[in-house]
């Protein structure tokens, strides 16, 4: 690699998409980058895993805009391929791709507007960084000031709404898990669909006919939900986050359900029989989450005018109180059981397939044997 970060190797993308085993080879060997061209032309780069994590790791702590979600492909997505040693996981945009050996990511191909975007955020995050040396120094300089009083024609800044906490809470969460299943579960990472527009979860929204609180808004910008592909289970309970499509159609099935409830409670009632009225679904309840990507079996919803979730089914539904939870708690304990697996209290942590599966499962799968993740 020269000092400017310009790869030394070059490949073109047919041939990087053909003989991905020979690439994937000459990355981890060599642990340099290899750039991937078009005519001629740069349209990517191939990089280590360890260099891309480390680039990844200071761009989030830039201020400003989350990592870039690639746009999805007009063109149907393959599933993983194996040569040799190595898989590849082609990712939404049909560009990115993952390329690993034995579960275990070694290289990653971005393109080169990603990457430049990417450079430049880490750029930015590392000169915004102290070390612990400069971080006591800076705090002991701050307790040796006066306190500083505020002009009286100046008020206090007000405090963060407690919505906004949220969303940052939910991103942050939903950050920690992303980055866990590219460096672990590449068949999990690689289902993830790229987020909503405004647009598109206010259209929802007039759909529904019901608001779509913040943190569930900030979670369908980052994913608007998963594809029907195997790893896209991967929250807990083997359960996936909902597309939009798919929580319009739920949606829309249950209030069809309650309205002929509705109606033949009312024919009970005028028959002069005291039926007690049944409740399938109201109109603030948003599906959020199902067994299976195209599942309407069982699944989450939220109460948006609570902000607690309680599980669905096709059957009926249940409110256990003592164990609701929220959106930022639900996706901070899927976060914090990653990240210490030892902890975890809601099953563990493991790898089957290249995918995230809480276990161990009750029916283990003898093509994809399950590994606990223990850190």
């Amino acid at each position: 690699m020269t000092p400017d970060g310009t790869p030394l190797r070059s490949i073109e993308l047919a041939d990087a998409v053909e003989d991905f085993e020979r690439l994937a080879s000459l990355v981890e060997e060599t642990g340099e980058r290899v750039s991937v061209t078009a005519g001629g032309e740069l349209v990517g780069v191939v990089l280590p895993a360890a260099e891309l994590a480390e680039l990844e790791h200071w761009a989030q702590r830039s201020p400003g805009a989350p990592l870039p979600v690639p746009d999805a492909s007009l063109e149907s997505i393959p599933g993983p391929e194996k040569k040799g040693p190595y898989t590849r996981y082609v990712h939404a945009d049909g560009l990115r791709m993952t390329l690993t050996r034995d579960r275990v990511i070694v290289a990653e191909m971005r393109s080169a507007s990603d990457l430049a975007w990417l450079e430049e955020r880490a750029r930015q995050g590392r000169q915004g960084y102290m070390d612990p040396k400069q971080s006591a120094a800076f705090a002991e300089f701050l307790a040796s000031q006066p306190p500083s009083a505020l002009p009286k024609d100046q008020s206090q800044a007000p405090e963060p709404h407690p919505e906004e906490i949220a969303v940052r809470q939910v991103t942050d969460a939903w950050q920690r898990i992303e980055t866990w299943l590219r460096a672990h579960a590449p068949a999990s990472y690689a289902s993830l669909k790229p987020g909503a527009s405004p647009e598109e979860i206010s259209a929802l929204e007039e759909t529904l006919g019901v608001p779509v609180p913040a943190p569930l808004k900030a979670l369908w910008s980052l994913h608007a939900g998963v594809r029907n592909v195997y790893g896209a289970g991967f929250l807990l309970d083997d359960r996936a986050l909902m597309g939009l499509d798919k929580v319009v159609y739920l949606y829309r099935m249950k209030m069809d359900i309650q309205e002929r409830s509705d109606a033949l409670s009312a024919i009970q009632r005028a028959a002069g029989r005291d039926e007690e009225k049944t409740t399938v679904w109201k109109t603030t309840w948003i599906p959020m989450c199902s067994f299976g990507a195209d599942d309407t079996f069982s699944g989450l919803y939220l109460e948006t005018d609570t902000g607690y979730m309680y599980p669905w089914s096709r059957e009926d539904h249940y409110r256990d109180e003592e164990k609701r939870e929220t959106l930022v708690t639900y996706l901070e304990e899927i976060a914090d059981s990653l990240e210490a697996p030892s902890l975890s209290t809601h099953g563990k942590p493991g790898i089957a397939g290249g995918a995230l599966v809480w276990g161990p499962p009750n029916v283990p799968d003898p093509d994809r044997p399950w590994m606990e993740y223990t850190g």
